[in-house]
């Protein structure tokens, strides 16, 4: 019989404590994001914010990395992130159909979420591109003003590339390569379930928040983008944390936005304001995700609001409008799309946990056979997660997976002694 997922409340907004070293993008995106920021406000030009904030955002990205593998990764994240905006102000600037964007958001959603699961691109992962992507797809555009922005966009993206290599030139080594070694792409097809739920949770969430008369449907794709996640579980509490933590999210920014209309200082408190929401998101996003939405949701309105003038009770009212109808239509993506996919990956998991001990016998002391075991297990425990939090998927044998890991997590630390000792 097809086994449901319970979906969990308690503990839900729980904190734990910190995990990693949260200061590296922390600062990084700061950093990245200010420089360009400053002189956008030294010239007066602080409506280019949203062009040059695109490409520093790519600065929270590969910070587990060495040095020469980040600096690959980012060229890449930059790469990735330049053509999203170029497809979304290009749209934006042939087409003033509200519902045609909203579908292009989506999809875009959709494929970003397949390529950054399938390339394991690692946390923030694809909801950082979709945050950017569909606020590009709604900035007002002319086309022959695209190429000068994506420009911008591109200046952005190498502040944050410059910013992300800097320290190199004091600390010659990065992070440990066997924290950071890169893991081998799961096939395309495991992942298409879950980019399809995307797209159409976002469809279904901008579209809402169309026919209700709100004013930024984008916020509303971004939302049910941001909910999905390994399962169907996993994704309903991702939902009720962004909830929680963007309905006080909203608070804060009411309370912070009078600061930055003051005369003088104003527009200066505000990209201070959004330099220490971007620290505080990632200093407290590992403790539980509604915390670190407490600093991202003020930190999103106060970009928008730097180059609108529209009533702080209207951005208030439709962030909390569009945070409602993403995650609950989002979810409603989650339900209506199953994973079928889920236990096909955890079958192949397992043979291929169980071919990597076999390898690991016959090469008792080699570093393939350790790297490729750790692997193994890294992906069977992930997809075992995947599938016990997936809706109607079938029972698996969890004893065997249990048995498997054992043995080989037994095996893995006999082979990095052997492996020592050899040295």
């Amino acid at each position: 019989m097809p086994q449901n997922p319970v979906l969990p409340l308690r503990g839900s907004l729980r904190l734990r404590p910190a995990v990693g070293p949260w200061h590296r993008p922390a600062f990084s995106v700061a950093v990245a994001t200010g420089l360009p920021n400053l002189l956008l406000l030294a010239i007066g030009r602080l409506d280019l914010v949203p062009y040059t904030s695109a490409g520093t955002m790519c600065a929270l990205f590969a910070h587990a990395l060495p040095y020469r593998e980040r600096a690959r990764t980012l060229a890449w994240v930059v790469a990735g992130m330049t053509a999203s905006v170029a497809v979304a102000l290009t749209a934006a600037s042939l087409t003033r159909s509200v519902l045609a964007l909203v579908a292009l958001a989506s999809l875009m959603a959709g494929l970003q979420k397949l390529i950054c699961d399938a390339t394991r691109l690692g946390p923030p992962g694809n909801v950082i591109f979709t945050f950017v992507t569909a606020s590009a797809f709604f900035l007002p555009q002319r086309l022959d003003a695209v190429p000068a922005h994506l420009a911008l966009v591109g200046v952005g993206g190498l502040v944050a590339w410059l910013v992300c290599l800097a320290p190199a030139l004091v600390r010659s080594h990065g992070p440990a390569l066997t924290l950071a070694r890169p893991r081998p792409p799961r096939p395309l097809r495991m992942h298409l379930p879950l980019a399809f739920r995307v797209a159409l949770g976002c469809a279904l969430a901008g579209g809402a928040s169309l026919a209700a008369g709100v004013g930024h449907p984008y916020w509303a794709v971004v939302t049910a983008a941001a909910v999905h996640r390994a399962n169907t579980s996993v994704s309903f509490q991702r939902a009720l944390q962004r909830t929680v933590g963007s309905l006080l999210g909203l608070l804060v920014f009411s309370v912070a936005v009078p600061l930055t209309h003051l005369p003088r200082a104003g527009a200066l408190l505000a990209l201070l304001f959004v330099a220490a929401c971007q620290v505080g998101a990632e200093a407290t996003i590992t403790r539980n995700y509604w915390l670190g939405q407490v600093f991202v949701t003020p930190m999103a309105l106060l970009l928008v609001s730097l180059g609108s003038a529209e009533p702080v009770g209207t951005l208030v009212g439709d962030r909390w409008l569009d945070t409602v109808f993403g995650a609950a239509l989002g979810m409603a993506g989650a339900f209506l799309v199953t994973n079928r996919r889920a236990g096909e990956r955890l079958t192949a998991a397992l043979h291929q946990a169980r071919a990597a001990q076999r390898l690991a016998r016959t090469d008792p002391v080699g570093a393939d056979a350790r790297a490729r075991l750790a692997d193994a297990l890294h992906e069977l425990r992930e997809s075992a997660d995947g599938h016990a939090g997936e809706w109607w998927q079938r029972p698996v044998p969890l004893q065997e997976v249990a048995q498997v890991e054992q043995e080989g997590h037994r095996m893995l630390a006999l082979l990095t002694e052997r492996q020592a000792a050899h040295v």
